[in-house]
């Protein structure tokens, strides 16, 4: 059961990574495309507090995988 939980583990980190890496780019890609104007500041701000939750949730996986808690990334 172990072996099976670890492969399982595996493949989810390797789809998250993959996910999160093309979601990046495609997102970059289209701040790069709007004019900062045009960005309200309630939007931006409440965007940022989304992905500093994304990262808290990522921080959560990499102390558990580290067995250790870490300083990066804390929101």
């Amino acid at each position: 059961m172990p072996a099976r939980k670890l492969a399982e583990t595996d493949v989810q980190i390797q789809a998250l990574r993959r996910y999160i890496l093309a979601q990046c780019v495609a997102i970059t890609s289209s701040i790069d495309t709007i004019p900062p104007e045009m960005i309200l500041q309630e939007m931006r701000e409440g965007r940022l507090r989304e992905l500093r939750q994304a990262v808290g949730a990522l921080v959560l996986v990499v102390e558990r995988l580290t067995d250790r808690p870490t300083t990066e990334a804390q929101p």
